[in-house]
């Protein structure tokens, strides 16, 4: 299954806002569609069994569903980035040897937006206690060949977790607009726990 540009933003967007209530006009806002094209979009998620919808007053509030199999997959469908740059495959290049020893890489802020000269690109890890020590050697390895200045968090799966829970606002900024590069499976499964 195909998801559109703004299916991808819907759900990316619910998957980081679980503790909220979003009806159509607040999802509209969002992710910057009209709230026709938002109605249309969550109907169409509603119908397949990948969002759940509760009645609040007289407004409809729009959730994940992860109890449908089907949410888990289309929700890592949105996470891979359509198009990287080629700023970013070069990035990504430079960051490549730690994909073995990292469950998962993000890279987000100002580096994958338009801005003209970014001087340092944010990333996002997860790693497991025990690769930690070897992780922070092979990065010291990225950061002496990349030509920009590499700001690193790093995350176990339990850190993302809490911090996914606590609204942390550098943890849901990396996963509803950062570019996910490996590790979709682990980055939904996270969202997942963080959700019930």
């Amino acid at each position: 299954m195909m998801l559109t540009e703004n299916e991808k933003k819907v759900l990316r967007l619910l998957s980081v806002s679980f503790n909220k209530d979003f009806s159509i006009n607040d999802i509209a806002r969002g992710v910057f569609v009209t709230p026709n094209g938002a109605y249309k979009i969550l109907k169409k998620f509603e119908k397949e069994g990948v969002l759940k919808a509760k009645k609040i007053a007289n407004v409809k509030a729009y959730k994940l569903n992860f109890e449908n199999e089907i949410t888990s997959r289309l929700l890592e469908l949105a996470l891979i980035p359509s198009e990287l740059e080629e700023r970013v495959k070069s990035r990504l290049k430079d960051v490549q040897q730690l994909k073995s020893i990292t469950k998962a890489c993000i890279f987000f802020g100002s580096y994958i937006t338009s801005k003209r000269n970014p001087r340092d690109l944010d990333v996002l890890f997860i790693v497991s206690k025990s690769k930690f020590s070897f992780y922070k050697k092979i990065l010291e390895e990225v950061r002496d060949i990349s030509p920009v200045k590499i700001h690193d968090i790093v995350q176990t799966t339990d850190d993302l977790l809490q911090n996914l829970k606590k609204n942390d606002v550098i943890v849901t900024e990396a996963l509803r607009n950062g570019l996910v590069l490996w590790g979709f499976e682990i980055v939904v499964q996270v969202i997942k726990n963080a959700s019930r």
